[in-house]
């Protein structure tokens, strides 16, 4: 299995299927327009850009960031949604993709500004229902990634008990899965991709795809008081080796709680 990288369109290509080849455009058409269109991320809506952002998890806890930065590899849309319950071995998804962007970006999810991928995306008129989102620094499958994908900083308060923390996770051979004895069990690409991810948007020559990704999502059943102690505080370890960590690790790969995109502009 390999990354996916940008190629140029066929004028109508056949459906896919499953990606199959993960090194070649991954987008086919059924009949719909094919076209280049921006892309971008952001943080929440109600985030206000240079200021801390404040939040209360569900263990009460109010934490106020000031740094939280997430690097995203590439985004995709597909027509298709999974089945419930289907065993899908594969780190791609059924049926066909109908846009990509593989410009990567490092998003500060505390401005609700869109900052642009570094290369447009590719796409066609058909819908879509469930998008993908790729948490890695370079090829999907490639054994270890040193890329930084979650930065945060701020601090945690609960009843004045304080905690400064830091966190700095990434997502290569600190994740790989073991203990399987089947060949190409467990790939480390479903460590890196977050799917499926409701959409359910149109996209249209004119318009702008983007994802926000909110931080409020990250902590959810997040207990700071199991935080391990740093030189400046407390800090989430990167191989989820606490009650926190893990479930800061889980939170940033849940298809449903920090990830939503949306089309704007004619379709």
């Amino acid at each position: 299995m390999r990354s996916p990288r940008s190629s140029s369109f066929a004028a109508a290509l056949a459906p896919i299927a499953a990606c199959a080849v993960l090194s070649a455009s991954c987008v086919g058409t059924t009949g719909g327009d094919v076209f280049d269109f921006p892309a971008a991320a952001a943080g929440p809506p109600d985030a206000v850009a240079g200021a801390p952002f404040e939040l209360t998890n569900d263990r009460g806890w109010r934490v106020v960031l000031t740094r939280a930065t997430l690097h995203v590899g590439a985004v995709y849309l597909d027509e298709s949604q999974p089945v419930s319950g289907a065993q899908n071995t594969s780190c791609v998804l059924p049926g066909t993709y109908v846009a990509q962007v593989t410009g990567g970006i490092d998003v500060d999810l505390l401005s609700p500004d869109p900052q642009p991928f570094t290369t447009p995306g590719h796409g066609t008129t058909l819908p879509a229902l469930v998008g993908q989102v790729w948490l890695t620094g370079g090829r999907v499958d490639q054994a270890d990634d040193r890329t930084p994908i979650l930065t945060l900083a701020g601090a945690a308060d609960r009843a004045g008990d304080v905690r400064p923390f830091t966190a700095t996770i990434t997502i290569g051979a600190n994740r790989r899965a073991g203990g399987s004895a089947l060949a190409g069990a467990n790939p480390i690409c479903k460590q890196r991709i977050v799917s499926p991810i409701p959409a359910g948007v149109t996209l249209g020559e004119g318009g702008s795809l983007l994802l926000r990704a909110d931080p409020r999502g990250l902590f959810v059943n997040v207990d700071f008081a199991a935080l391990a102690p740093s030189s400046s505080g407390y800090a989430f370890s990167d191989d989820s080796s606490d009650q926190p960590s893990a479930n800061l690790y889980q939170n940033l790969r849940a298809a449903g709680g920090v990830y939503t995109f949306s089309w704007i502009g004619p379709r």
